[in-house]
């Protein structure tokens, strides 16, 4: 029976290890994925835009924006059907001043093709209109439409590249070009300036008190829906993992009662000696937060251990070759490591209350006489 009680007390210590190390690799995997995504979805859809910019507000809105020191990029973007070998897709086409920096940073496209004036088609929807580099496509306008010969407006471009991009439907939706290239085949109600840098309210307030038909959109507005999913994904992940350390804590909760059944007799001559009740409960809250110190500290260490050899040797690439789509960093914020340990040690401190409330409550003469 000591043999087992000694191997039942190391119980609570492993599923707090493993549900320490549950939480913060979910967390690590998580965070990392939306670091990812979310640097990509940021590079290639800009931070912030103006948009809905007439002929006539588009030089005295570039004038306004160079007095405010806000750095901007002229674009025009609009909805577009693109047509190849009898097979078309609607989608979203956006003319880029900076062509050749935005398809390194942004697409990551390291061709050395020398024309620039071409079109950047994401691999998904080039192979479903069949599409190749270098193929010609034709790209038409339904919103502008020819009042004489009831045809829309349509043009031929031939197509530089083509990116890999993947993240949500960008390589099936968005389409790129020189704004050289469309700026006279996308109509002047399609101007947009593209903002590296998010606006401040204050900003805002300035341009739209001068443009009051000037709209402005954010990253973070764009995808709100997106980014609170993943959000949620990720705290309802992490439950499961505390879940695992609320189980510990009622094994603890369990163990302890047991020892406090077990060790009646020598509770009952603490009190006889003069020890009060609190003392006799500190007992079993020390016992709690030692077990839930060390067992927190030996989880996420663990976790930080494999996030380091993650970083060199791709771990969790090797474990799951075919379910990740791509290649992430493992990131866990110190504050997501401290909350782990908090709540872990919370969890097993009110498992540990019962216990020794019971303890204390203990009569000291029938505690003596106490027969297991």
């Amino acid at each position: 029976m000591g043999k087992f009680g000694n191997f039942s007390l190391l119980l609570p210590c492993i599923g707090v290890i493993l549900g320490c190390m549950t939480v913060s690799l979910t967390l690590a995997i998580m965070e990392g994925m939306e670091y990812s995504i979310f640097t990509q979805l940021k590079n290639v859809s800009y931070p912030a835009a103006l948009y809905n910019i007439s002929d006539e507000e588009y030089p005295k809105l570039m004038e306004t924006l160079s007095d405010l020191k806000i750095p901007f990029e002229q674009s025009r973007e609009g909805q577009i059907m693109l047509l190849h070998n009898g097979e078309f897709r609607l989608v979203e086409l956006h003319g880029i001043e900076q062509i050749n920096k935005f398809k390194g940073n942004a697409l990551q496209i390291s061709s050395q093709n020398e024309n620039d004036n071409g079109l950047l088609i994401g691999h998904s929807l080039a192979s479903k209109l069949d599409i190749s580099r270098d193929d010609t496509v034709l790209m038409v306008l339904p919103s502008k439409i020819n009042l004489f010969t009831g045809v829309p407006q349509q043009k031929y471009f031939q197509v530089n590249d083509i990116f890999q991009l993947k993240v949500l439907d960008y390589e099936q939706q968005h389409i790129f070009a020189p704004l050289h290239n469309v700026q006279y085949f996308l109509p002047p109600e399609f101007n947009s300036f593209y903002l590296p840098l998010t606006l401040s309210p204050e900003e805002i307030s300035d341009i739209t008190s001068i443009f009051p038909s000037v709209k402005y959109r954010n990253w973070d507005d764009n995808y709100f829906s997106f980014i609170s999913a993943m959000k949620m994904e990720k705290y309802a992940y992490s439950i499961i993992g505390f879940l695992i350390v609320g189980i510990a804590g009622f094994t603890l909760l369990s163990m302890m009662s047991l020892a406090v059944i077990q060790k009646v007799p020598q509770i009952g001559i603490l009190n006889a000696m003069g020890a009060k009740g609190n003392f006799i409960s500190n007992i079993f809250i020390f016992q709690a937060i030692l077990t839930a110190s060390i067992s927190g500290i030996i989880g996420i260490s663990l976790s930080y251990l494999f996030i380091k050899y993650d970083n060199q040797f791709n771990l969790i690439q090797r474990i799951f070759p075919e379910s990740l789509f791509f290649d992430f960093p493992l990131i866990l914020k110190g504050e997501y490591a401290i909350a782990i340990f908090a709540i872990s040690t919370l969890l097993l401190l009110m498992a540990a209350i019962y216990p020794a409330y019971k303890a204390a409550k203990l009569d000291p003469v029938q505690a003596i006489g106490f027969n297991k």
